[in-house]
């Protein structure tokens, strides 16, 4: 898998772009959007067969990520959500949001958003948390009403470590579009399989006579023909008619050899010639 750490600059743009909220999206978990922010879905009925992969490993990276030095999967549960949601478009989909914050982060002091900043107040020896647009307030009223000057100090949040392997995966697809070469190519194999089997149940149907072990036969001396097909149709898709027609052709070659073993074999008292 290509991957990348990102830095906390990155891991804030990408909270702030992915925490706005659709205007038409409705659910009863307020965890989505406001802490928890989308990364990767998969419609579930779909047949892109690279966003199922990507969604799978993206879940068992997150979840690996969350739980890394752990024995349990509490943190996991609770900050990496598989939620299921409904799309106009789609149908049934499957999104992951990972939490962004850790519990502990500060909030702004005035509106109980994500603080950017933090201000020491030194009588008390404490600080005052803020956010980006609550500081310049505060910087106002400190010049409008002769305040002590203080200086602000940029305030860091604290990320969960799932969102960052979250900004790693998302910045990895941007350059990239599979996280996983081989689950994707497995997952191409077992469904060009699963697409053959059919294809080829249909033309052993055609010849109702053919007992089991001679169908089973004649489909093995063919699987290397067949297995030549993979990769000719999109979506690991198969063509039928071609199927059938090698199939047609192993079984041809299948019992004109077995004619010609029982026409020559050796009948019984008869002297074998030298």
């Amino acid at each position: 898998m290509i991957s990348y750490e990102c830095d906390d600059d990155t891991l804030s743009e990408y909270a702030g772009k992915l925490l706005e909220r659709p205007t038409n999206f409705g659910t009863s978990d307020d965890r989505l959007y406001r802490t928890h922010a989308p990364v990767i879905g998969c419609a579930d009925n779909a047949d892109d067969l690279m966003a199922e992969s990507n969604f799978h490993v993206a879940l068992d990276l997150l979840r690996s990520a969350a739980d890394t030095g752990r024995t349990d999967t509490e943190i996991s549960d609770e900050h990496v959500i598989n939620a299921g949601i409904r799309h106009w478009g789609w149908g049934s989909c499957s999104q992951v949001f990972v939490q962004v914050y850790a519990d502990d982060v500060m909030l702004c002091r005035k509106c109980d958003s994500i603080a950017d900043w933090a201000v020491s107040r030194k009588k008390h020896g404490r600080r005052r948390f803020l956010c980006a647009s609550c500081k310049s307030d505060w910087e106002w009223d400190t010049e409008r009403y002769g305040l002590p000057a203080l200086t602000p100090i940029k305030y860091r949040p604290k990320f969960t470590a799932a969102w960052r392997e979250a900004c790693s995966i998302l910045s990895a697809l941007e350059g990239y579009p599979v996280l996983d070469d081989s689950d994707y190519s497995e997952r191409e194999w077992e469904r060009w399989q699963s697409n053959m089997n059919e294809a080829l149940e249909r033309a052993q149907r055609e010849y109702e006579d053919d007992t089991e072990i001679q169908s089973a036969e004649i489909a093995d001396s063919c699987y290397e023909e067949l297995g030549e097909l993979f990769g000719h149709e999109p979506d690991c898709g198969i063509d039928w008619q071609k199927v059938e027609d090698i199939y047609r052709k192993a079984r041809d070659t299948y019992f004109t050899t077995l004619a010609n073993e029982h026409l020559n074999a050796p009948i019984a008292g008869q002297l074998a010639f030298a």
